[in-house]
């Protein structure tokens, strides 16, 4: 089975001899699969977007949409985006004011209709079928200014699924929303993507957001694909020190290799002591690293087998389902987060502190800053 969507070695530059906004940027897109592009402002991930939207023609690669090669500049291939057979969601609801509901899904068909296509009772039976899916059934004969943020969106997402595209594109779709209303419509989003068996390309900085809506994440910075790979992989196995700050991995020593077994090395802290860390690249001993470690990943209070420490909290934040502590060892700062709606620590004397092996991890310092 073909891919729906094939991106290879795609590249974009604004203007010639600068920097690209992609740079070489390869990955696939399997039948009923979401992949989310996730990255800082300024990554590429909205730029590649565009590209396989056809809004934004690639300096060089290329794109394939079910098979089909919708774009290569070196053979002269460009696909206008109205043949691409995809859908997209903006970041702004992108409706029509003047219409309703109804007539704002419909609009797709209609025009599809003048081509050939959708007969009328086709085109009601489809658009009160996606109404339904996107839970805007009752409201189908409102005028689309009468409703709200996330109605409008939902609005959008109906007519972007009521042709049944191949592949459906989405621009932060969700960020022009309150915070409770985003949590909320991103479940809902990726339950009816794959209740439709919709192929999906969507794009987000919210890490949060990529971890629920992703079968798998693209971690993007400075036009090039850092890694791609399931929620969890991500989470627990990121590929550099970037990818792991980005998602989260608050916490980063410095040290030097003392040696390396397998996937396992062992790290001098200086005046903390030695660590043992995963990593994934081929480290060698002398070699200067950081070790990055998510809060919720330190074991505060017990005292392990291996990379057991003492600290000292210096610093307290309740709150309600869980404690953030900041805590000294040996004159490094970390930062604890622990769940449960006990704070269970103060700062009265000396404590242990835990960081397991499988929880940290070594990288070549290359001296470029992660945040």
């Amino acid at each position: 089975m073909s891919s729906a969507l094939l991106i290879e070695d795609l590249a974009k530059r604004f203007t010639a001899g600068a920097k690209p906004a992609v740079d070489g940027v390869s990955f696939d897109v399997p039948p009923g699969e979401i992949v989310v592009l996730l990255g800082p402002s300024g990554c590429g991930k909205t730029t590649t977007l565009r590209c396989v939207a056809g809004l934004e023609h690639p300096t060089s690669g290329r794109i394939s949409i079910g098979g089909r090669v919708v774009s290569e500049p070196e053979r002269g291939v460009l696909v206008p985006p109205r043949e691409r057979d995809i859908g997209m969601v903006f970041q702004s609801y992108a409706v029509w004011p003047h219409m309703t509901v109804r007539q704002n899904v419909a609009y797709p068909l209609k025009h599809r209709r003048a081509g050939g296509g959708n007969s009328k009772t086709d085109i009601i039976a489809k658009v009160n079928d996606t109404l339904e899916l996107v839970g805007l059934h009752d409201y189908a004969e409102r005028p689309v200014v009468s409703l709200s943020g996330g109605q409008m969106q939902r609005v959008a997402l109906a007519r972007s699924l009521v042709y049944r595209p191949q592949l459906i594109l989405l621009d932060e779709p969700l960020s022009n929303l309150d915070a409770k209303l985003r949590v909320r419509l991103r479940d809902e989003l990726r339950r009816i993507l794959k209740q439709t068996g919709m192929t999906g390309l969507y794009v987000t900085h919210d890490q949060s957001e990529a971890v629920v809506l992703g079968d798998r994440i693209g971690v993007m910075r400075d036009g090039k694909l850092l890694q791609m790979a399931p929620p969890d992989e991500i989470y627990n196995r990121p590929a550099d020190a970037f990818v792991a700050n980005f998602t989260g991995a608050s916490n980063v020593l410095r040290g030097r290799v003392l040696g390396r077994t397998g996937d396992k090395a062992t790290i001098d802290l200086g005046a903390v002591g030695k660590i043992d860390a995963w990593t994934p690249q081929n480290l060698a001993a002398g070699e200067n690293v950081r070790v990055a470690l998510r809060a919720e990943n330190a074991r505060l209070g017990e005292s392990g087998a291996t990379n057991a420490f003492t600290c000292k909290v210096i610093e307290r934040r309740y709150q309600g389902m869980q404690t953030v502590y900041d805590v000294d060892m040996g004159g490094q700062r970390l930062e604890v987060l622990e769940l449960g709606t006990a704070a269970r620590h103060t700062s009265d004397g000396e404590i242990a502190l835990t960081l397991p092996a499988d929880a940290c991890w070594a990288y070549r310092d290359d001296g470029v800053a992660v945040e």
